[in-house]
Order: structure tokens, then sequence, then C-alpha cells
């Protein structure tokens, strides 16, 4: 699974600046954030940076994803999967820094139900029951046709 999710991050990864960005997101981050329903992209990977120990500024994303995106962090946090916590501000710029909630931990562990393939016991076929035979359609006698009459019909004489 980590080479998967790595592998979407792969290009950003090789350029990341460490000095400039700090800390590359971990695969768990990742993983964290994916699981909550981002697809990944510049929109996961800045909520990833968010969820590292030391958090992220609003420049850093910048310089990672290219624009701010905080679009996404702001939905995880109304509905309550990711709480922001209150950091001291980093080189007078603000720190965005996200923890998972105990309701994102249960949406996470029903992905987790979901995606793994569950164990059904074989269903045993009952045995068919006799049926009854169909009734036999009685079909209705065949119209027989009229006999001509033996007698003769006058003609109109003309």
């Amino acid at each position: 699974m980590t080479k998967q999710i790595t592998g979407w991050y792969a290009d950003v990864f090789k350029g990341w600046q460490t000095k400039v960005l700090g800390s590359k997101p971990s695969a768990e981050h990742l993983d964290v954030i994916h699981k909550l329903g981002a697809r990944p992209g510049k929109q996961a990977l800045a909520n990833a940076m968010m969820m590292r120990p030391e958090g992220a500024t609003g420049s850093e994303v910048v310089i990672a994803c290219g624009a701010p995106q905080l679009n996404k962090m702001r939905g995880f946090v109304t509905d309550g999967l990711l709480k922001r916590e209150a950091t001291p501000p980093r080189n007078n710029h603000t720190v965005y820094k996200l923890t998972l909630t105990p309701k994102g931990a249960t949406r996470i562990k029903g992905k987790a139900q979901a995606e793994a393939p569950a164990e059904k016991p074989a269903k045993v076929k009952a045995a068919a029951k006799p049926r009854k035979p169909k009734a036999a359609k009685v079909e209705a006698p065949a119209e027989v046709p009229a006999a001509p009459a033996d007698t003769e019909t006058p003609q109109p004489q003309a």
C-alpha cells in the first residue's frame, strides 16, 4: 500500500526541498487523508503536510502544491473528521496543524472493514420442494361449421 500511495506523489517528493518545506509527509499521513475521502492530488498532499508533527504554513503549501489548498481542510474540520490545533506562528506565518478526531478514526475503521474481503459462509441451497403439476388446459371444442341447408332458396325473378 505504501508504494501505491507514494507513487502518486513521486514527482513531488523527488524535488522536495527539506530546508524550505520541512519533512515529507509520511505514507501514514497520506493514507489517513485518502481514507477520509480525499483523492490523491494537491489537496491530499496539503492536508498530509498539515498532519505532520510540525504542521505546515500557508506558504509551504503554496510552494509544494502551487496554490493554497485550504478548502478540503476546512471541509474535514467542519465535518469533525480532523481537528485544527492552535500552534504558535512560525516566521510570522499561520501554522496549520491537524489531528485525527475519534469520528475520523471511526470513518477510517469503517472504510477498512468495507475494503477488506468479507468471508461469508457458503450458502447452502435448500432442497427443492416437489412442485404440483400444472393443471392441464381444457380446450374448448372446435366450432363445427354450419352445414348448408338442404332447401334451395328461391331466386328473385328478374
